[in-house]
């Protein structure tokens, strides 16, 4: 959120393109709570279903077509891509950050969300790894990946009035989990964002956690899917869809999506089919950047 905490949370799946001109179509959940579908190409988004229940991080394929989503509040929801109905698996064990101050939101909190090979996996705000079973919602720790923990509470409020945010998305390609990572201060009045902790991307062993810092990368990413080889990151600040290198950490803007879509979040997506039980070919997760969950981005 560009004011919410996590701009964008959401997953992308990959649909087949209608027209020469149209370009790739994601699966995604908006800041403003709505489910539906980005053109990348144009940063288009059309609406399917009600507006979802939850606050929600990160998409990745389910069983039976389904896509998988982290809530706020620490359950693994299930969303049919067809309706945009969501429905609860599952509790994971995480803690609750739905609403602070209401919420904990302590270390253990849910963060994100993301899919490799067959495998589930999300993050806590400490920026520990975990494995998700999909038919139960329960998560294992598998332990800490060394990026930043999350400096302050996301929406909480500093004695200067400025508030804090971070960007996050988790993701898979090239058979690898990868990760982005950012924290900021936000003054709502003049608009002005400050960078705490610069946003860098991660690769992730995901046997053991451990994360390996690949380079700096662009503020407030929060979404990245994969299409045909080539990676998508939704920029929230910046309000645009840029192609991610790997190599160098380096984007370049695609498109703009629009600002009543909302913002975008985070993102994952393996470049090869998953196995049966989750064979949605072209499937990709788009993430969310500023997190701040719950409050409206004119505040």
């Amino acid at each position: 959120m560009i004011v919410p905490q996590k701009l964008l949370s959401s997953l992308a799946l990959v649909l087949l393109t209608t027209s020469a001109s149209a370009g790739p179509i994601v699966y995604v959940v908006t800041g403003n709570q709505q489910f539906g579908t980005v053109d990348l190409a144009t940063g288009a988004f059309s609406q399917i279903g009600p507006d979802t229940p939850a606050g929600e991080d990160g998409l990745v394929p389910g069983p039976n077509g389904s896509l998988l989503t982290l809530t706020y509040s620490g359950n693994l929801d299930s969303i049919n891509p067809a309706t945009g109905i969501a429905s609860l698996i599952g509790a994971t064990g995480l803690a609750d950050c739905s609403n602070f101050p209401v919420s904990p939101c302590g270390p253990t909190s849910a963060n994100e969300l993301a899919g490799l090979g067959g495998t589930i996996y999300a993050t806590d705000i400490s920026n520990n790894l975990y494995t998700v079973n999909p038919l139960t919602g329960a998560a294992t720790l598998i332990g800490p990946t060394g990026i930043p923990a999350v400096p302050a509470i996301p929406d909480s409020t500093n004695p200067d009035g400025t508030f804090n945010a971070f960007d996050e998305s988790l993701f898979s390609a090239r058979g690898s989990l990868y990760a982005t990572f950012d924290a900021i201060k936000i003054n709502p009045s003049p608009f002005t964002v400050t960078t705490v902790i610069s946003p860098d991307l991660y690769e992730i062993n995901p046997i053991t956690g451990h994360a390996t810092l690949i380079a700096p990368t662009a503020l407030t990413i929060g979404a990245v899917v994969g299409v045909n080889g080539t990676l998508y990151a939704f920029n929230n600040m910046a309000g645009q869809v840029a192609t991610l290198n790997l190599a160098n950490g380096n984007t370049t803007a695609v498109s703009n999506f629009p600002p009543d879509g909302g913002l975008l979040v985070q993102g994952a997506s393996p470049d090869t089919p998953e196995p049966a039980s989750f064979a949605l070919v072209g499937i990709g997760i788009a993430a969310v950047a500023v997190r701040r969950r719950r409050r409206d981005t004119q505040r």
